[in-house]
């Protein structure tokens, strides 16, 4: 059996197991006899035996390399790393775009990334590039502590690289 069934069949007993609780908490005096049990089994089965999983990593490690590897100086576009991720990576779900979309904000906000003016993505911070010495970060709690700020790894971190 390999890892790949392994994880099919414990996921199944997962949803058979709360699909058979979820019945009983509607009517708590029925009973789920074998016969019950096994076309809630057959069911399920027939119903996710299309369900796939994609082999491409997470969205936003695939737009952080995308951005790396074009290495452009101006920033990428969306539609730039859009090309770059369906040429590299396959099995890319049929909303590609939209959940492209999603992350690039979601990645915006967590201040992983800055859109400029041109809708052009930019990675804000190269972490594994920063040396972050003590003096830097006690400077910069300093400051975000003199502000009144709540101190956050990352705006930390950006702070550091800015000293």
């Amino acid at each position: 059996m390999t890892k790949e069934d392994r994880k099919r069949k414990l996921v199944m007993a997962k949803l058979k197991k709360t699909v058979s609780f979820r019945l009983k908490a509607l009517n708590p005096s029925a009973s789920i006899n074998a016969v019950h049990a096994f076309c809630i089994e057959d069911h399920l089965q027939h119903l996710f035996k299309f369900v796939h999983t994609p082999t491409h990593p997470h969205y936003a490690q695939m737009i952080k390399r995308a951005i790396k590897s074009m290495n452009e100086e101006s920033g990428s576009t969306e539609e730039a790393i859009s090309e770059f991720i369906r040429r590299e990576y396959e099995d890319l779900p049929v909303a590609h775009l939209t959940v492209l979309n999603v992350h690039l904000r979601k990645l915006c906000t967590d201040g992983v990334l800055v859109c400029r003016e041109s809708e052009r993505y930019v990675l804000l911070v190269d972490r594994d590039n920063v040396k972050d010495t003590p003096n830097r970060r006690a400077i910069s709690t300093l400051f975000f502590k003199v502000l009144n700020f709540k101190v956050d790894n990352r705006l930390l971190s950006f702070i550091t690289v800015l000293l």
